[in-house]
């Protein structure tokens, strides 16, 4: 886990992975909403269900990761990133993240409970609901990536 990943970085084994999770992260969840697009309902729940356990999945390890190999700084220590830039990056990001994480967590507790328990169709909250929740999450995936490459390539 804490070994040399396979992008040729210094980055740890556990960053090359969870980099290229939300690399893939906004493709994911854009090909499970286009299922409701297409009327595909069960299938959209149960991919969004998936992406979603497979997310909080990777946060946990991650957390974890950061935390065994040092945190923030020791990241920091081998980087060519200007520091006051790359804590005020990260602050953005971790504000952006623990929001969309919210409210993907609402998201998913609501589907589970209207559709799942209900059987009843979503309203249009459901729709604009997971919009904001798509974009939160691609707006994490993206500075996570831009993170990555700060910290270890840059």
């Amino acid at each position: 886990m804490f070994e040399i990943g396979f992008f040729g970085t210094k980055a740890p084994l556990f960053m090359d992975v969870i980099t290229l999770y939300f690399a893939f992260l906004p493709f994911l969840m854009g090909f499970a909403i286009m299922m409701a697009v297409k009327k595909r309902y069960d299938l959209h729940f149960k991919m969004q269900m998936a992406i979603y356990i497979a997310t909080i999945s990777v946060v946990v390890i991650f957390e974890i990761g950061v935390r065994l190999f040092g945190g923030f700084n020791a990241f920091m220590h081998e980087s060519n990133a200007n520091y006051t830039f790359m804590l005020t990056f990260l602050i953005i990001h971790i504000i952006i993240a623990l929001l969309s994480v919210v409210l993907y967590t609402i998201l998913m507790h609501s589907a589970v409970k209207k559709y799942k328990l209900h059987s009843k169709p979503f309203i249009s909250s459901h729709k604009k609901f997971g919009i904001i929740t798509y974009l939160g999450m691609s707006i994490t995936s993206i500075t996570g990536v831009l993170i990555y490459y700060f910290l270890f390539i840059f």
